[in-house]
């Protein structure tokens, strides 16, 4: 396959492009990394309020224990506050779900970001890359056919307005099978698709 351009300008557009692209890539991954790890510092909430409601539930669990000991008394006493220890409960159970809602939606942001920029630079890549890398690769194929030189020169004939600065009767002397300009236009279609020109005779 054919990555870069012959011609020095072009080459250094495309290497300056492809070093961009892979910068954007790294930044890519470090910014879906950093709102990832942005988003998870949020879970410290969550595992806080666990923490704490199941250290309150634990000693309203202790303390409805001891009231329940209590002569006569103790279902009643102990009641609410067994009530309250269930609340406690609940309050440590919503406190885990936050936590782990909190690292999940971290993970899906995080990665949604990186990968959503991470395509978005190769579709650029590809539309300025691609094309180019597909029609080079095309035209050396073509190039090491056996009959590279002559297709080469029908092509850069039908397509390429610069076959007219090889001047006055090219086709003639195309038809004829004049080598020089077939060469010429061989060369000429080469260099367009941003492969080096060939030496004379070379297929």
């Amino acid at each position: 396959m054919v990555f870069y351009d012959a011609r020095p300008l072009r080459l250094a557009g495309q290497v300056l492009l492809d070093l961009i692209v892979v910068a954007g890539l790294v930044m890519a991954v470090v910014l879906g990394t950093v709102i990832s790890t942005s988003i998870s510092a949020l879970a410290a909430i969550g595992t806080r309020v666990h923490e704490d409601g199941d250290a309150f539930q634990t000693q309203l669990s202790k303390a409805a224990q001891a009231l329940r000991k209590v002569p006569f008394a103790g279902d009643a006493v102990s009641s609410p506050v067994r009530e309250a220890a269930k609340d406690a409960r609940s309050i440590a159970a919503a406190g885990a779900q936050q936590h782990d809602a909190t690292i999940q939606l971290a993970h899906l942001v995080g990665t949604g970001v990186a990968v959503a920029l991470i395509l978005a630079l190769l579709l650029i890549w590809a539309r300025y890359r691609g094309g180019f890398i597909r029609a080079a690769t095309a035209v050396r194929r073509l190039q090491r056919s056996g009959d590279g030189t002559e297709l080469l020169a029908v092509r850069a004939l039908v397509t390429r307005n610069a076959a007219a600065k090889l001047g006055e009767g090219v086709v003639e002397r195309w038809r004829r099978g004049d080598p020089d300009t077939i060469h010429a236009l061989a060369d000429l279609e080469r260099r367009a698709s941003g492969l080096p020109a060939a030496r004379f005779g070379a297929r």
